[in-house]
């Protein structure tokens, strides 16, 4: 499972205290949202492959999922690199 991992652990660390470190509020509520959702969307890439696991289907929604994922990480390093 990727949110197990201790990769996926210490980015959630370091994007906490970065966000922490913003001075803006409204940055600092942009990075925050961002950050939920990206642990939102890897938490249901965990559940997609645990339902595909034990259902033995295949995921649909798996490459969808990566590029959201994706995209979040990179607006979120975006809006903390810039402040």
């Amino acid at each position: 499972m990727l949110q197990q991992t201790e990769r996926f652990k210490n980015d959630i660390t370091q994007y906490r205290q970065s966000i922490s470190n913003l001075t803006n509020e409204h940055d600092r509520i942009e990075a925050t949202r961002l950050l939920n959702e990206l642990i939102y969307e890897v938490k249901n890439m965990d559940n997609m492959y645990i339902d595909m696991v034990y259902g033995k289907t295949l995921p649909t929604l798996g490459t969808e999922m990566k590029d959201k994922i994706i995209n979040l990480r990179k607006k979120l390093d975006s809006k903390i690199k810039n402040k």
